[in-house]
């Protein structure tokens, strides 16, 4: 049976896809690219840095796809070797089969990916929706994650629902029915600030494109949790609008046994290019001091 696309049209998937291939043609690195089966269906990976350093996981937001996450953490390449799957069910190379939600679903993919990369355990990152998978990963397979930093992630907190529709879900929503770029910029900036053009591009396909009808994992309790000792640093943003910093910091403190430390950057939940270098380096130090 044929998966329904989670495209509106081929020409908003080429659009999509465009800007995916826009972006790995940019990157002031070397990558490489694996295909990988899970019980989801298949999975692709990109890779870069050294393939002899210590590998690093990373994983990635909504319609982020796997350039634009190695793009984020480019410093860790000149010593680690990343790894960055495109979410399945979500824009980028893998294939379009939404993850049903609950029962740990992504964390089982997440188990099948590494074992398509023959990969018994290494340090994981998680940022926003890619968060929620490492907490989901947490949970089903804990053993499998050596350390963890999780930056805005999702999953430990539920988004504030009315503040949230207000300052974001309603505008987008009138974005894709009344397209404009002067609307375009009001809805992205509670999400991104003043962002780059490339990003608006991306936002502006994705609004008008994708069907992004995505259940993300949690939330997680003590219980489901119980097992995750590894070290674990937790990042927010300090003007989140998905992701209550007080709350965030009390559940990181109630839920992850081996929380090393909850600090807060400046910005929103895609914040600025110098906030992630910053942010990059923090996490180099971190897993510096684990690894």
């Amino acid at each position: 049976m044929a998966t329904a696309s989670i495209y509106r049209s081929p020409q908003g998937e080429a659009e999509v896809i465009a800007l995916y291939e826009q972006k790995l043609a940019s990157l002031a690195v070397e990558t490489h690219s694996r295909m990988v089966n899970t019980r989801f269906g298949h999975t692709h990976v990109l890779a870069a840095g050294h393939p002899d350093a210590p590998p690093v996981m990373v994983l990635t937001g909504i319609s982020t796809g796997a350039p634009r996450t190695l793009e984020w953490f480019l410093p860790l390449t000149k010593e680690y070797h990343l790894y960055a799957p495109d979410p399945i069910g979500l824009p980028g190379r893998s294939a379009q089969t939404p993850v049903p939600p609950g029962n740990h679903n992504y964390g089982k993919w997440m188990v099948d990916v590494l074992e398509g990369l023959g990969i018994k355990q290494l340090p994981f990152v998680g940022v926003s929706f890619g968060g929620g998978i490492l907490l989901d990963t947490a949970c089903y397979a804990p053993e499998r994650i050596s350390c963890a930093v999780l930056m805005a992630p999702a999953g430990l907190t539920r988004v504030p629902f009315l503040g949230t529709a207000i300052k974001f879900f309603l505008p987008c929503l009138l974005y894709r029915c009344f397209p404009s770029r002067e609307r375009l910029l009001g809805t992205v900036q509670p999400l991104a600030g003043n962002t780059d053009d490339y990003s608006l591009q991306v936002f502006d396909a994705t609004l008008r494109h994708v069907k992004l009808n995505v259940d993300p994992p949690g939330p997680f309790d003590k219980v489901s949790l119980a097992g995750f000792k590894a070290p674990t640093l937790v990042l927010l943003a300090k003007a989140d609008i998905f992701v209550p910093v007080e709350q965030a910091r009390r559940r990181a403190k109630e839920l992850l046994p081996g929380l090393a430390a909850v600090e807060v950057f400046a910005g929103p939940h895609i914040p600025p290019k110098p906030t992630w270098e910053t942010n990059a380096e923090r996490i180099r130090m971190f897993l510096k001091e684990t690894v």
